[in-house]
């Protein structure tokens, strides 16, 4: 099967199919709006860390990281990014706040930024899962596949049965093209994270790869009913009803993906 390039990567722009969408990157894996690494991730990640989990001492310390965590939620990326630099400078061992920096660094174009955190963030604690999916989520997105897999064959085994690090096993291996190497991570995965539309995505995608139709098209239809607007899954969904030869029900999936797509 002909495989997509990946078009989020040093494109001028986005190209368009026969279908009149954009080219998705399906045979690459995580796109821009799929990435698990993220700054309201790494919040939400980080959400239930105490002062004395992150090393925080003082309550102005605390202080800080709440004033930084509002301005990344706000979208106030500089802003984050500066506040989360002046509390690093006097509490340099809190891992969550390294990390949540790294994405807001990685949100604001800086991937090299972002990188140099993560590996600090290491530095202090060398088996946080968390921070070893991220750097891995980043490094996916930069292609650097091998050392992606690296970082996550090392959280695996630190934690195996962790939902982040199968799914994000399993987008590696999309983006590998290691279809069948796929499936298992991906379906453990949405077993302990259902509510995760991107993982039922990669799911439908390892499943169509491999011509599981009937799977491929539940795990689209789940994806596109907890996101709506996910135009990839509803292009899935076309795909496998074109080569399952139902061509009407197809056309009205291209058409619901184009819908999304412009929204």
């Amino acid at each position: 099967m002909t495989q997509s390039k990946d078009t989020t990567v040093g494109n001028t722009g986005p190209r368009r199919n026969a279908r009149g969408m954009d080219d998705d990157t399906r045979a690459n894996g995580i796109t821009e709006a799929e990435r698990s690494f993220a700054p309201r991730q790494a919040l939400a990640d980080g959400a239930g860390d105490s002062p004395v989990d992150v090393g925080i001492g003082d309550s102005a310390a605390v202080s800080a990281t709440v004033q930084a965590d509002d301005l990344a939620r706000r979208g106030d990326l500089v802003g984050a990014i500066t506040a989360y630099r002046a509390h690093l400078s006097k509490q340099p061992d809190d891992v969550r706040a390294r990390r949540t920096l790294a994405a807001v660094l990685e949100q604001k174009g800086d991937s090299p930024g972002a990188l140099g955190e993560l590996g600090r963030a290491l530095d202090e604690r060398p088996d946080d899962v968390s921070v070893l999916c991220a750097r891995a989520a980043l490094l996916m997105s930069l292609q650097r596949l091998d050392q992606a897999e690296l970082d996550l064959r090392r959280a695996s085994k630190l934690d195996a049965g962790s939902a982040e690090v199968l799914f994000n096993l399993g987008v590696l291996f999309c983006k590998k093209a290691r279809w069948r190497e796929a499936i298992e991570p991906l379906q453990r995965a949405v077993e302990l994270d259902p509510m995760r539309p991107v993982g039922h995505y990669h799911l439908g995608e390892a499943y169509n790869q491999t011509d599981q139709l009937k799977q491929a098209l539940t795990s689209y239809e789940t994806a596109a009913k907890l996101q709506p607007n996910n135009w990839r899954a509803l292009k899935g969904i076309g795909i496998v009803l074109d080569k399952m030869g139902r061509p009407a029900e197809a056309t009205a999936a291209y058409q619901r993906a184009r819908e999304a797509q412009r929204r």
